[in-house]
């Protein structure tokens, strides 16, 4: 799946990534094998540009109240994890924007002797932006449905399949109603288990893009990847994938695209208390600007985490990009060009462990994207504080 900028950007908001916790309810003496986490988050955020407009920005303090729940259930070598959570956002200068978000997951695996089988459903309601493109407070709702086999032949060689099915749907539609649609992928892969812990991947892939509203923009994505999943060292883990992706559309008025598709990344754990992650992200992303259909990305983002004591944290994250356009748009002078964006992020949070179940955090991060439209530029810096109850 395509790296969600707006998740990786925007330090301290967590979508069900709770770390686990030592203190989850084991519930196995009335069901054996299901665990039960709770938790629950209150957050402030003064957000300097909620709009994220170029100018005559409006800043607002949000209170977070984001209440959840990870139940896991193991049965013999399988198991079903279950998992809920709910964002309740108060705009205190913006009410107007006060909203509920939520999330849910379901997933399925199941481990036999020589077959894997999984299944996994994630369903989001959020504001927050699905890519670099779209800016502000944008209501979307995505259900991603994806499901794999895998069959090991000996014990380094394996086959697999997967199918996956995402729809994502926008309600603001004077602003992305083009981008509802239904978007069905088929992998077909060969695996080498080049070291135990490790995977090497040749995939191939199909999917097929279907536009609720615009027909015209369908198309059709062939591609072929090879990547590195697993545990590399001791020190090293990966889920990095690299190769190329042929962008067909169904129209022959609308641009094609072929060329380089990466994405996944890199995690270095050089010390027990330090954490080095690297994301990358190359791929076309479906457009909403004017009758452009999409833009290509390239982007990367480093977090740093680093231990200074057994109950302190501190994460540094720089990243950025560039997206371009594949067809000449009129500017507000007059000019016809290719649009071009440049866009960074930076920021720093703490987190302290009070208790295995009590953390506190603050953080600052900034975001913001240049343009050779300028009526795309903006900057929007957030302030945080959290406390986090998680069982």
């Amino acid at each position: 799946m395509r790296v969600r900028w707006s998740a990786l950007l925007v330090c301290g908001v967590i979508l069900l990534g709770i770390a686990p916790s030592t203190w989850a309810l084991e519930l196995g003496e009335w069901v054996p094998g299901l665990k039960l986490s709770p938790f629950f988050t209150e957050q402030i955020t003064y957000e300097s540009n909620v709009f994220q407009v170029p100018s005559h920005a409006q800043g607002s303090t949000i209170i977070h109240e984001i209440p959840g729940f990870l139940a896991d259930y193991s049965f013999g070598p399988h198991s079903l994890s279950v998992g809920g959570r709910a964002d309740f956002l108060n705009y205190i200068a913006i009410p107007s924007q006060n909203t509920i978000n939520y999330a849910g997951l379901v997933d399925l695996r199941l481990e036999y002797p020589r077959t894997f089988v999984g299944f996994r459903d994630d369903v989001v309601r959020t504001t927050e932006p699905p890519n670099t493109e779209l800016t502000g407070p944008i209501v979307s709702f995505t259900n991603t449905l994806s499901t794999r086999v895998q069959y090991s032949l000996t014990s380094r060689f394996a086959v697999g399949a997967s199918f996956g099915w995402l729809h994502p749907e926008y309600e603001n539609r004077q602003v992305a109603e083009d981008l509802n649609r239904n978007e069905y992928l088929v992998t077909g892969s060969v695996f080498w288990h080049f070291v135990p812990s490790a995977t090497l991947g040749v995939n191939a892939n199909y999917s097929r893009e279907i536009f609720t509203l615009s027909s015209d923009r369908n198309v059709s994505n062939y591609g072929m990847t090879v990547s590195v999943t697993g545990d590399v060292t001791a020190k090293v883990s990966s889920t990095l994938y690299f190769g190329f992706i042929d962008r067909v559309p169904d129209a022959s008025f609308q641009p094609g695209y072929f060329g380089i598709r990466m994405g996944g990344g890199v995690t270095y754990r050089p010390t027990e208390r330090t954490t080095i992650s690297l994301q990358v992200d190359r791929t076309p992303v479906e457009s909403t600007f004017n009758n452009t259909p999409y833009y290509s990305t390239l982007a990367g983002i480093l977090n740093v985490s680093q231990q200074i004591t057994p109950k302190i944290t501190v994460t540094a994250t720089v990243g950025g990009g560039v997206n371009n356009y594949p067809t000449k748009q009129e500017t507000v002078s007059s000019e016809f060009l290719w649009r071009r964006d440049t866009f960074y992020a930076y920021g720093i949070t703490a987190t302290y462990a009070m208790r295995s179940w009590l953390f506190f955090g603050v953080g600052y991060n900034c975001v913001g994207r240049n343009s050779n439209f300028d009526q795309f530029n903006f900057v929007d810096n957030r302030f945080t504080g959290r406390v986090t109850i998680q069982f």
